[in-house]
């Protein structure tokens, strides 16, 4: 399986597990799909929750999901998978209404930025934004070095929030 966040410098699949330990989510959405990990992790780990996942499947230009991945979820009807754009679904969510987003798609500092300035209303006032990325290492992948992508550690000098890992590294954002 294809993941970002498997074997790294730490377990990131214990860390999405102890924030459903901890949150006890209802409603989790999550832009980037590949191969579901974290949605696995995300469903495996909560009980009675309603998860909402979107990709660009084979449109994204880079390492992206396969709309095969539909069919591993088609018996869970608490999971609903589809076609969706990071930056025009905004406008069909219903604010505070999430626990938990999570945002793993091919971030960068302006992916952080929008996601700050727009998702933030989703989540209920104790909900929590995850998204992939937020280290130095991190920052100096080929690719956002080679597209001369905004660091994300440029956004997150601004804002509160906690990084955990250094590669791939996660953020963590009330």
């Amino acid at each position: 399986m294809k993941s970002s966040y498997i074997n790294k410098d730490l377990n990131y699949g214990d860390l999405l597990k102890t924030i459903c330990f901890s949150k006890k989510p209802k409603n989790i959405l999550e832009f980037g799909i590949l191969e579901a990990y974290s949605l696995k992790t995300f469903l495996n780990n909560t009980n009675n929750c309603h998860i909402e996942a979107y990709d660009l499947f084979e449109e994204f230009n880079g390492n992206g999901s396969k709309k095969e991945i539909i069919n591993q979820f088609k018996d869970y009807k608490n999971v609903i998978i589809k076609y969706g754009d990071f930056y025009k679904k905004i406008n069909s969510l219903e604010d505070n209404y999430y626990d938990i987003i999570h945002i793993d798609i091919a971030n960068d500092g302006d992916i952080y930025k929008f996601a700050y300035d727009n998702y933030r209303k989703k989540l209920k006032p104790d909900g929590i934004l995850i998204l992939e990325g937020g280290s130095h290492e991190r920052d100096q992948v080929e690719w956002m070095i080679k597209y001369n992508k905004r660091p994300i550690k440029d956004f997150l000098n601004n804002i509160e929030h906690i990084t955990i890992g250094s590669f791939p590294s996660i953020t963590l954002i009330n």
